[in-house]
């Protein structure tokens, strides 16, 4: 199975700031859903999500792989269920022994 970098997920204290610094400073396109803010770089998507600091955890990875069917041999192997992906497709979180979360996803 084939598994690509796809997505990071950050949390931040003010998403309008980070929104304003990373359109107007940097100048990239950014796309705001809720409290949350998207850039897309080719085939990877940096994700900012509003967390204060005591929510925030470490960072969320997106790891896409190559179909639904994959998705569930993943879902079957770690004893937990697919749920629908904003956006369209199917998704998997888990979390690691470090507290990471990891989101795998199929479109």
């Amino acid at each position: 199975m084939t598994i690509t970098p796809a997505q990071l997920t950050l949390g931040v204290n003010d998403i309008d700031a980070t929104e304003r610094f990373y359109r107007d400073v940097l100048g990239v396109e950014t796309v705001r859903h809720g409290d949350a803010v998207r850039i897309t770089f080719g085939e990877f998507t940096l994700v900012f999500e509003h967390a204060p600091p005591t929510e925030r955890a470490k960072f969320e990875l997106g790891l896409r792989v190559p179909d639904a069917a994959a998705l569930e041999t993943l879902a079957e192997r770690v004893g937990a269920v697919t749920y629908d992906r904003d956006g369209g497709g199917r998704a998997l979180f888990v979390t690691d022994p470090d507290h990471y979360t990891i989101e795998f996803f199929a479109r």
